[in-house]
């Protein structure tokens, strides 16, 4: 114990001593203690110099210099920037900075008009699956912090929406019943659903509760179509009439009639309504008059499917064809020929129209010449539904099978989950949400075609789907008719 006490008494002497030199004495003394030393200690003194000599160049170099460097890290790296020290926190705390993450992750919408902080959570949620969806706020109890910038918060929130769908994470509300007859369709503006049944009835629901704050009477027969924009919601009906009410109110506007039987499919964006019959015609409608514009022929069966964008609308039918229509002119300006069987679904742009059939096809036109650019084969049965964006074609099939496809007509993936018929797909994003038969929906990846996760419902079947950011509405085919709504937030 004594001899420890003795060298640490001479260790003392010896800084002492150092202390006490000039700096020049000091560097030649440090020189020659260097000198002395084995690599082992060598190592030493370079890893304690390290941390020394570090420079912090945050707290060095401008602020533009800085920017551009943190510019660099993806979201992960810089909530890790962000805990080396406080000046990297405020620094890291930038709107300009994660504005472009956002806008990199296509979730700058939720900065301007889907602000995730109003967002409404379901209440009264009867199960939930695995975890809470619910979003707990990061405050900081550092006073000297200042608060997390705008921009920030959107990441945040839309990140752990995000990683919500991802891994399952949802609420359920109570089944939104009412209907005696079956669901027919459904359409939501994000806070109103309304549906419309075979029990003639058309209900509408607030999503936040669930409750039925509205019935719109005045139908004579099964509703087969309803379309909900701008606190107008016009439905079709099997009496063959149209008709338009307000929500709010539920005083019907305008009966429109014209067509000689059931009018089974509808579209309206707001501005333009379009109707089909199964008398075999389409019909353009005056939202202010109520009156017929255009009367649409030359489909020679009955009509499947209408679909329209902007001033375009295509139809297809039985006798194997499709049509696009200039509604504001009332014009056919091409029939498409190609299918050999029905076309059940159909989505078109200004570039292209794409269609899927009852031969199992799906297929590429050029709305300008009506000619087919790609056929698109892997199916082994009836194509049911389709969607594309900017980077992928998506195809749901009586196979079981939903098919990613890339626009030069290459099958990309092939997403096996499904037992029985796909009956509907939605695509946000990367994000595809396909619906089908045995009580299955499944959340995808579009980039690498991976399995997210399964949602099981209690309904056998499914037929119509709709869904925004935070939720998921899901109906049934069978009666009496139930609604049920999927909360992600």
């Amino acid at each position: 114990m004594s001899m420890f006490a003795d060298r640490e008494a001479v260790a003392n002497n010896i800084v002492a001593a150092f202390e006490a030199f000039t700096p020049e004495e000091q560097n030649v003394v440090l020189r020659q203690i260097l000198l002395k030393c084995q690599p082992l200690q060598l190592r030493f003194v370079y890893a304690e110099l390290k941390t020394l000599l570090a420079v912090d160049f945050v707290a060095h170099l401008p602020r533009e210099l800085t920017e551009r460097i943190f510019s660099y890290l993806d979201g992960v790296e810089m909530s890790r920037a962000a805990c080396v020290s406080r000046l990297w926190r405020e620094k890291t705390n930038n709107e300009g900075l994660w504005q472009r993450l956002c806008k990199l992750k296509r979730w700058e919408h939720f900065g301007f008009n889907e602000d995730l902080s109003r967002e409404e959570s379901c209440s009264s949620p009867t199960a939930t699956s695995r975890t809470s969806p619910r979003f707990t706020p990061v405050n900081s109890d550092v006073i000297s912090l200042s608060p997390l910038c705008h921009w920030k918060d959107v990441y945040i929130r839309a990140h752990h929406l995000n990683k919500n769908w991802a891994t399952g994470k949802y609420t359920v509300m109570p089944p939104l019943r009412g209907h005696e007859g079956r669901v027919n369709c459904i359409d939501c503006d994000g806070k109103l659903l309304v549906s419309g049944g075979g029990d003639n009835c058309v209900r509408l629901w607030d999503l936040a509760t669930g409750k039925c704050i509205n019935q719109l009477e005045g139908h004579t027969d099964s509703v087969t179509t309803i379309r909900l924009r701008n606190n107008i919601v016009v439905t079709s009906c099997a009496d063959s009439v149209v008709r338009v009410f307000e929500a709010s109110s539920g005083r019907c506007l305008k009966v429109m009639q014209g067509h000689t039987s059931g009018v089974e499919h509808l579209c309206f964006d707001g501005a333009n309504l379009v109707s089909a019959s199964n008398d075999r015609t389409v019909r353009v409608w005056s939202l202010s008059s109520g009156k017929c514009i255009h009367n649409l022929t030359g489909h020679t069966d009955d009509i499947q499917l209408l679909c329209m964008h902007g001033d375009l609308a295509v139809s297809s039918s039985w006798d194997q064809t499709l049509r696009l229509w200039d509604i504001r002119r009332g014009l056919c300006l091409q029939i498409l020929v190609g299918h050999a069987e029905v076309v059940y679904c159909c989505q078109f742009d200004e570039r292209r129209v794409v269609s899927g059939g009852a031969d199992s096809f799906v297929k590429i036109w050029n709305p300008q010449t009506g000619d087919c650019t790609k056929t698109l084969t892997g199916h082994t049965g009836e194509v049911y539904c389709l969607k594309y964006n900017e980077d992928v074609i998506a195809s749901g099939a009586a196979d079981s099978i939903v098919r990613l496809w890339s626009f030069a007509g290459e099958c990309l993936h092939e997403l096996r989950e499904h037992i029985g018929v796909v009956r509907c797909l939605l695509l946000e994003g990367d994000r595809l949400i396909s619906g089908g038969d045995q009580k299955k929906v499944v959340i995808w990846n579009t980039k690498d075609g991976k399995l997210l996760n399964v949602v099981h419902r209690n309904p056998t079947l499914l037929h119509l789907m709709w869904a925004n950011e935070t939720k998921l509405v899901l109906a049934s085919p069978e009666s009496p008719g139930t609604v049920s709504i999927l909360s992600y937030w």
